[in-house]
């Protein structure tokens, strides 16, 4: 450690460093002797596997040409298997699955070891499918055409070596290929930056070059929209930061032309010739101004935009998480104050008209799935006490029909859901629900935020936490900080770049809160975060300290002043700011929780997480601050293991052993 602490940016761009390994290691090693070692641990873990691995939780699938289709894991195929089952048979309860794949053979294929990442089917011939296969649950992925009937890889099909590109069908015969497995396609954020279109029975070499980006950009993308009323659209997606865009229209011959679309809007769907786009800005547009936060249809006619009607305009309190497009209508999912609503249109006579849909549950609502030529969503509602259902709503005849109810995996009896409002340190109102049975200043309470890129934290079931934690008596919250999308693009805009430190202090307001309310007490409050969250809740960690009593920061963000040298960190620079532009570079200064480690301050325990094969957010950051935060608090502690990347795409036991010795950690410094 001494080694590493001398001069840590030595070893931050190199993770094969034995320095670095054994450091990691020996800490790694620490931390599972310490929480993941007795029969506690051990049998929370296997509880936990026990829980991932029931059959009766709900398998959600694709559709497609009526069959079902679903990555299935479990103790004979840990890495999984792909496998589809009538829809009949589905609707009825009974699905007569067939396994068409197992990922593990793809390891011995590919001389790596991989995960599956996704599946992407050609509609219209869904057997067609390419395979993204994740290199250790990293985001550096291979691409495969594997054909379904066959079981077996196409030979001379579509394949790619490893990257973080971009593949997708154009039609059967051909793809749009976004690539990124040699350093001269990248942009400086280590994304594609290149569009060719490749014809089957191509090699790379012989694909049609269609667009290139400046290598200072974020990232390309390309794809195809099947309009069930209309001819195919291709569309390119030039993202010079992770907020702001370009957009073109790829003629049949390959010809690009720009969209005059606002550079922050989002190109959500496709349908009757128009294009739907979710607003992060106003659009002043003619005579007419659509507001922030919109639903927007605009007619596409060859590269040109023609009459536009907005569909859905939020209040304050409300916000458009998702959109889809079925065969006939426009389905959007609506945050109403954090709670899931569903609204509908038709295009009808030369105009949307809004459609009455069947009541749904309160809570988190998400669209799971839309197959592709019909009027079926499949949603997934629930909240934190009520386990999820799983619905088929169709459209043409607005008929609900429920699928599927996942059992409970806790006993909610007697845990009362609350929602309250924390004042942060500039007077804004920060809601956050508090979940638990009767609670005071001795009940353990788990604070969980995210805060950060638009995204919402929802009313979720809580399944492990409510079995292992809730249980208990123990206490757990969400808090809804500025910085995430629960109220639309100006919730989001309060904390973003010079403004990122909202976030943090709507975090201490929500955590002192809790505390002024009887509710726990700073001893009993624990703060978890991943990714983002890992910024926000370890910046709290620093500023407040004396607020809580345990810190989970998973997958972080520490390291603001250096954070666009490390892996994907350019492409954030909308969210936090450039730290090469002086003026944000002072703001980024004092948020950087490594930065603000002090020698002459008391720090509750710390677990710290973080994956070798994690390419999006670099380890470094989490190395760092537990080596530092170590030389100030014995009571730190580091989880780093080798696979798992980012996001946990790893083996639901190695994902139970995670969750498993992430509670024992926090029942050991809470309870």
């Amino acid at each position: 450690m001494q080694d590493f602490m001398q001069d840590p940016y030595s070893y931050l761009h190199d993770l094969s460093s034995s320095i670095t390994r054994e450091f990691a290691s020996a800490a790694h090693a620490e931390t599972l002797a310490r929480f993941c070692n007795d029969d506690t641990f051990l049998s929370m873990a296997d509880d936990i596997t026990r829980q991932l691995q029931d059959e009766r939780q709900i398998p959600f699938c694709q559709e497609h040409r009526g069959r079902m289709y679903h990555f299935h894991q479990s103790a004979d195929y840990p890495k999984g298997v792909y496998r589809m089952c009538t829809a009949a048979s589905f609707r009825a309860g009974i699905p007569d699955w067939q396994i068409l794949f197992s990922v593990a053979d793809f390891d011995e294929i590919l001389g790596d070891d991989v995960y599956l990442d996704g599946v992407s089917h050609y509609v219209e011939a869904p057997h067609q499918v390419l395979l993204s296969l994740s290199v250790e649950g990293s985001d550096t992925a291979y691409t495969l055409e594997f054909d379904l009937n066959k079981g077996a890889l196409v030979e001379g099909g579509f394949h790619f070596p490893a990257g973080k590109s971009h593949i997708a069908w154009r039609n059967a015969d051909s793809v749009w290929v976004c690539p990124a497995w040699d350093e001269r396609q990248l942009t400086r954020s280590g994304y594609p930056r290149e569009v060719w279109l490749m014809r089957r029975g191509q090699s790379f070499s012989e694909a049609q070059p269609v667009y290139q980006m400046d290598s200072e950009g974020m990232m390309v993308n390309a794809w195809r929209y099947l309009d069930g009323q209309g001819a195919p659209i291709d569309l390119i997606e030039a993202a010079g930061g992770f907020f702001t865009k370009d957009y073109f229209q790829v003629s049949a011959e390959g010809l690009v032309q720009r969209l005059n679309l606002p550079a922050d809007c989002e190109i959500s769907g496709y349908l009757a010739g128009q294009l739907m786009l979710h607003l992060r800005s106003d659009w002043q547009r003619a005579n007419h101004c659509y507001p922030a936060g919109s639903l927007v249809a605009v007619k596409l006619n060859k590269g040109e935009l023609g009459g536009a009607q907005l569909l859905f305009l939020p209040n304050e309190r409300q916000a458009l998480e998702s959109v889809e497009t079925t065969k006939r209508f426009v389905v959007a999912a609506i945050l109403d104050n954090v709670s899931g609503r569903l609204k509908a249109w038709r295009f009808i006579n030369g105009q949307w008209q809004e459609t009455e849909v069947p009541a749904l549950p309160q809570g988190a609502l998400e669209i799971t799935d839309q197959p592709w030529g019909g009027d079926v969503v499949y949603i997934a509602s629930g909240d934190f006490t009520t386990p999820l259902t799983l619905f088929a709503l169709d459209l043409q005849v607005m008929e609900l029909t429920v699928l599927r109810r996942q059992p409970k995996q806790f006993d909610a009896k007697d845990i009362r859901v609350g929602q309250f409002y924390a004042y942060s340190a500039d007077g804004v109102r920060i809601p956050y629900y508090h979940v638990g049975k009767e609670s005071g200043v001795h009940t353990p309470t788990l604070v969980y935020a995210y805060g950060g890129f638009g995204v919402p934290e929802l009313p979720h079931y809580l399944g492990t936490i409510g079995r292992h934690w809730l249980e208990k008596g123990y206490a757990f919250v969400v808090a809804n900080i500025r910085g995430g999308g629960e109220f639309g693009p100006n919730w989001h805009r309060a904390a973003q770049r010079k403004n990122k430190y909202k976030s943090v202090e709507d975090l201490v307001a929500v955590v002192r809160d809790i505390a002024a309310r009887g509710l726990s007490s700073p001893a009993r409050i624990g703060l978890q975060g991943g990714s983002n969250g890992g910024l926000i809740t370890a910046a709290a960690f620093v500023r407040a300290p004396e607020s809580i009593g345990a810190l989970v920061c998973e997958v972080p963000l520490t390291d603001m002043l250096a954070y666009t040298q490390l892996s994907a960190g350019a492409s954030w620079t909308d969210e936090y700011g450039d730290p090469d532009n002086p003026d944000e570079k002072t703001a980024l200064a004092s948020l950087s929780p490594y930065h603000h480690l002090s020698d002459g301050r008391k720090y509750p325990p710390a677990l710290i997480t973080t994956s070798f094969s994690d390419d999006r957010v670099h380890p470094a950051h989490a190395l760092k601050f537990y080596a530092k935060l170590r030389t100030i608090s014995p009571q730190s502690w580091l989880f780093a293991p080798q696979s798992g990347g980012h996001v946990g795409n790893t083996t639901q036991t190695q994902t139970a052993a995670e969750l498993a010795g992430v509670l024992y950690f926090l029942q050991q410094n809470l309870a």
